[in-house]
């Protein structure tokens, strides 16, 4: 079998995979980057609320403008795209906080070699203070106890109900059980390393070596103040009131609107390019981008942690990659040959005739739904992680496992559903596909809620990010591109991608950050898969009244009516071709699908 390049359509390969480059390590980031700055979840999602409205608008008006100046529309699209570059590489210039101060040791306690355990009671034992204790001659483990506030501890206290398991849980050996308390052997030649309450310390970061080494039986109790950095602190109104937030705010905003345009108008130029006889074929131009995408993210993540000393993360590897990935995507744009499209002259009779079909309606109100989900999966599945990082050690390698999250996106869901996304569409028609891309979304959102650690997402999305995001963006530009009245595919694509991921994003965004400040991520994951379910069944009830209703007149359509609009094919797809007035038909100039 040999294999066939079409050198005409290089270009826009090019295109696809230089441009989704250039957001590889930047786009999955962004979150995390505010995240990192001091930002909260739910201000968060205020923030990304708004971002979706301002491009909801830019991207019909931009295409609107394109449609009408078809000659300036690669002018226009590389402007974009330059525009994006330079907003998002203007956080490279942001100061980031400063790395924190180590939080101190709170004590040292010494322990008896026989030590009770009991069941903390707040009425009787209130003299207690709460401790995140890790034993120096350990790494491995940390455990909250409640402790005397004396040097030599005999006595132990824990939230638990105390059983002949509890010592282990403490890397204790357990000894005997009396009446309401258990006996345990500590570590022999170890003492028990306390922070205050919450702190989440891991003592390898605090003590070097010689340290540990020198924290033997006579050391004597450390009494030192800790500033604890609670959520609070971090997320202080003061942040808010500077400066760096605004800015952050500023240029998030502009990049992220100008990379939507520029998407939503490749994707038109991707169907002027391939005309109406190759449109099947968009999914494979697309699948460079994720091949793009996917490259740069894991490279990024890999390179961010390299550079990084600490918990505060260095971004200056992934604004270098963006910088160099769009240089390249430029001169592709440069070296795209555009068929010649004239200017639409009905005065937008042939689009708003199109924007009143019920099923053209009701397929970007799902769209809308669609774009839901994947807001709040972008937006708050890395936070989600992070948090989970946290929890069980894993910062230090968090952007090297959010760069293999984004690969396996790419490489393993994206790459293969693009690819057969045309054909899906063909067999099953866009209703049906909308259909089980929503059922889809409900399983990749419970599956998320279960992990218990960031590894675990690898497998999760490798496998869900086909058939959710690749498969649904897929069948909504395909659609649009359909839909369109001649000379107005830019404004389309524009109409429905803002919808979907201007109107979708924002509502995911705001409900999301309220939801995931409210509930905590594990819950927010769970409710939204739900309604994730039973979106996709109120999908399939919808679409399948409209298609009967529809269906009905044709068999008595006059003449006049059947000028006004051809026959549809008979098939089981609840979403056909979106067929145009022959009037207008015969207006056209040029074979743009």
């Amino acid at each position: 079998m040999k294999w066939k390049i079409d050198k005409g359509l290089l270009p826009i390969k090019a295109h696809f995979f230089f441009f989704f480059a250039a957001l590889g390590p930047l786009l999955p980031q962004l979150n995390v980057f505010g995240r990192q700055l001091g930002v909260s979840a739910s201000v968060m999602g205020l923030v990304t609320a708004v971002l979706p409205l301002l491009w909801a608008a830019a991207k019909p008006l931009f295409g609107y403008v394109v449609d009408f100046w078809p000659t300036q529309r690669k002018l226009v699209f590389m402007l974009l795209i330059a525009f994006m570059t330079g907003s998002y590489c203007g956080l490279w210039f942001l100061p980031m906080p400063e790395e924190p101060e180590p939080p101190l040791i709170e004590s040292i306690y010494h322990l008896n070699d026989t030590i009770y355990l009991k069941t903390y009671d707040n009425k009787t034992d209130a003299i207690l203070g709460k401790y995140t204790c890790h034993w120096n001659c350990s790494t491995d483990k940390q455990f909250d106890v409640y402790l005397s506030n004396s040097t030599y501890v005999n006595t132990i206290y824990v939230d638990i109900e105390v059983t002949n398991t509890s010592c282990s849980l403490l890397r204790m050996s357990f000894d005997d059980v009396r009446e309401g308390e258990v006996t345990c052997s500590p570590i022999k030649d170890c003492d028990l390393l306390c922070f205050e309450e919450a702190l989440g310390v891991n003592t390898t970061d605090l003590l070097d070596n010689k340290s540990k080494r020198e924290l033997g039986s006579n050391v004597s109790a450390i009494k030192l103040k800790v500033d604890v950095d609670t959520d609070e602190s971090k997320s202080d109104s003061s942040l808010y009131r500077t400066a760096s937030f605004w800015v952050f705010v500023v240029l998030m905003c502009l990049g992220t609107v100008a990379f939507n345009v520029a998407n939503c108008i490749g994707d038109a130029v991707c169907f002027d390019v391939l005309g109406a006889e190759r449109s099947s074929d968009y999914g494979w131009q697309r699948a460079w981008g994720t091949a793009g995408y996917g490259t740069t993210a894991l490279l990024g993540g890999w390179l961010i942690d390299r550079v990084s000393a600490g918990a505060v993360k260095d971004f200056t590897p992934a604004f270098v990659l963006a910088l160099a990935a769009t240089a390249v995507d430029l001169y592709s744009c440069r070296r795209l040959t555009l068929p010649s499209l004239s200017s639409p002259d009905d005065s937008g009779k042939a689009l708003r005739e199109v924007l009143r079909m019920p099923r053209v309606l009701v397929f970007i109100t799902f769209a809308v739904v669609a774009g839901t989900f994947d807001s709040f999966i972008i937006y708050y599945m890395f936070w989600f992680l992070e948090e989970l990082a946290e929890k069980t050690g894993s910062m230090g390698e968090i952007k090297l496992i959010e760069g293999v999250v984004v690969a396996g996106q790419s490489f393993c869901g994206e790459l293969l559903f693009f690819f057969l996304s045309g054909r899906i569409i063909k067999r099953w028609g866009y209703g049906t596909t909308i259909t089980f891309c929503l059922v889809c979304y409900g399983v990749r959102l419970a599956l998320i809620s279960l992990i218990q650690h960031p590894w675990h997402l690898v497998f999760i999305e490798s496998v869900m990010q086909g058939p959710t995001y690749a498969l649904c963006y897929a069948s909504i530009v395909g659609y649009a591109a359909q839909a369109a009245p001649p000379g107005y595919s830019a404004t389309v694509q524009g109409i429905v991608a803002g919808m979907d991921d201007g109107v979708g994003f924002a509502l995911g965004s705001l409900v999301g950050g309220q939801l995931y400040s409210a509930l905590g991520g594990r819950s927010s994951f769970r409710l939204l898969a739900g309604a994730a379910v039973v979106a996709a069944l109120a999908h399939a009830l919808l679409f399948r009244c409209v298609n009967r209703t529809e269906e009905k007149p044709q068999a008595e359509v006059t003449q006049e009516e059947g000028e006004k609009m051809l026959p549809f094919e008979q098939t089981n797809a609840i979403y056909r071709a979106t067929e145009l007035p022959i009037k207008l038909k015969l207006q056209r100039t040029d074979n743009i699908y």
